[in-house]
């Protein structure tokens, strides 16, 4: 598929995506969002593909949705009483159930939903010049993106309250501190430092990381009983792989080697 409002590229077992609408800071609209879910759709499909990182092109990393939408909605439907595309579930459904690990590389400002995406991502990294709001009751409507899910979690019911409640803008060193991010890079280091750890991600056997993927989010919504239970199946069912039959016989060849390796006198 060609992709008119994102990039799609491939490289060494990763994936990335690029929002690619610099002219309007990335915003998101319809195009865009059905693109975002067909090129999910297409890298969780291809067993090549590992880890996927997530930025944007361009200054901006997304701008929120684009507010043409909402004014073209209110103009052709003044009673609200027609159907509309917002608040499909399948788009947040796209980012939540992907199964390989998704790296958010936040390269500037980030807004309504530009900043509630990077909040399904597994790990976010931020440049130096990454702007955060979650500014949705700025325009009079409410969080979305599974957004009041993953944000209290993150940093506690009083501060997600305080960021949702006054919509007000916080930089990349306050997201650091708050627990938003997982860590802060110069502009320029950015995309080398995430390609970094989906490589290091890439390198794994990628069964166990979709099964430990799916372990966090399992324990992020289950008691600690229901944790015990399903961590000791999952467990036992990756001891039965070849995967971890072959990782292991890796692990002790290298073992072996290192162990058998003369020493070399000092001189």
């Amino acid at each position: 598929m060609e992709y008119k409002t994102i990039q799609l590229i491939r490289e060494e077992g990763i994936a990335f995506i690029y929002l690619n609408r610099p002219e309007v800071l990335n915003a998101l609209n319809e195009v865009m969002k059905d693109e975002l879910i067909h090129a999910l759709k297409e890298t969780e499909e291809d067993n090549g593909i590992r880890a996927l990182i997530l930025s944007g092109r361009g200054r901006g990393f997304c701008a929120g949705a684009d507010l043409n939408r909402f004014i073209e909605l209110q103009q052709k439907d003044k009673d609200h009483k027609k159907k509309t595309k917002f608040g499909s579930i399948d788009f947040p459904r796209a980012f939540i159930q992907y199964p390989k690990p998704i790296i958010a590389a936040i390269n500037g400002p980030a807004y309504g939903f530009g900043f509630t995406v990077t909040l399904t991502c597994d790990i976010r990294l931020a440049s130096e010049r990454a702007k955060f709001s979650c500014a949705f009751v700025r325009i009079g409507v409410t969080p979305e993106f599974c957004s009041t899910y993953f944000l209290p979690r993150l940093i506690g019911y009083g501060k997600a309250a305080e960021l949702i409640f006054t919509a007000r803008p916080f930089d990349a060193q306050e997201a650091l501190e708050m627990g938003v991010v997982n860590q802060v890079f110069s502009h320029h280091r950015l995309i080398p430092e995430a390609r970094k750890i989906a490589r290091q991600i890439a390198s794994m056997p990628p069964l166990a990381i979709q099964k430990a993927k799916e372990l966090l989010r399992h324990g992020m919504q289950s008691t600690l009983k229901q944790v015990i239970q399903h961590e000791a199946i999952v467990f036992l069912d990756a001891m039965k792989t070849e995967e971890h039959r072959a990782a292991l016989n890796k692990l002790l060849a290298q073992m072996k080697f290192k162990n058998e390796k003369p020493h070399r006198p000092k001189k």
